[in-house]
C-alpha cells in the first residue's frame, strides 16, 4: 500500500478510536454482554402524590445512577417545577465529572409541586449511569405518564 493511501486510513482510525470507547455492544471485561440503559436503570414507578410526584429506580447490580446527572421536569408546560429532591448517594471519584455521588441499587425521588392539583401528567425525566465494566452511557430521555 503507498503512502498516500495509507495515510487516510491512518488518521480515518486515529479518530474513530474515541467513539470506540462509547461502543455498548462491546464486551466488558468479564466476556458479559451489557444491559440495554433500560434494563440497567429500570424507571418502576411514577407516582402522584399531595406532595408531588414520587419515582423509583432500580438499578441493576454492577451499574450506578450518576446523582447530579438527574432531572424531571413537567412536559405540559405550566409553572416550573422544583428541583428533584434526591437521597444522598455514595461518594465516588469518576474519571469524567471528578468526585461525585452515585445510586447503586434503588433510588427513590420526589418532585415537590406546590398542590396536588399541579402535579404535571406527563414528565420528561433524565439519567444517566454507567456500567462498574468500564462502559458509560449516554444520557437517557424519557416522557413518562404520572399515575394517579
Amino acid at each position: 500500500m503507498s503512502i498516500r493511501f495509507a495515510l487516510p486510513l491512518l488518521f480515518a482510525l486515529a479518530l474513530a478510536a474515541p467513539v470506540s470507547a462509547l461502543d455498548l455492544s462491546r464486551k466488558p471485561q468479564g466476556g458479559e454482554e451489557l444491559l440495554s440503559a433500560d434494563q440497567a436503570f429500570q424507571l418502576v414507578s411514577a407516582t402522584r402524590a399531595a406532595d408531588g410526584v414520587h419515582l423509583s429506580w432500580v438499578i441493576a447490580p454492577g451499574y450506578y445512577l450518576y446523582r447530579h446527572r438527574m432531572a424531571a421536569e413537567a412536559v405540559d408546560g405550566g409553572a416550573p417545577l422544583a428541583a428533584l429532591a434526591l437521597p444522598q448517594g455514595t461518594r465516588k471519584h469518576d474519571e469524567h465529572f471528578g468526585d461525585v455521588e452515585i445510586y447503586t441499587t434503588t433510588v427513590d425521588a420526589r418532585l415537590p409541586v406546590a398542590s396536588a392539583a399541579k402535579v404535571p401528567k406527563q414528565l420528561k425525566l433524565r439519567w444517566q449511569g454507567c456500567a462498574e465494566a468500564g462502559v458509560c452511557y449516554p444520557p437517557v430521555v424519557r416522557i413518562v405518564d404520572v399515575a394517579p
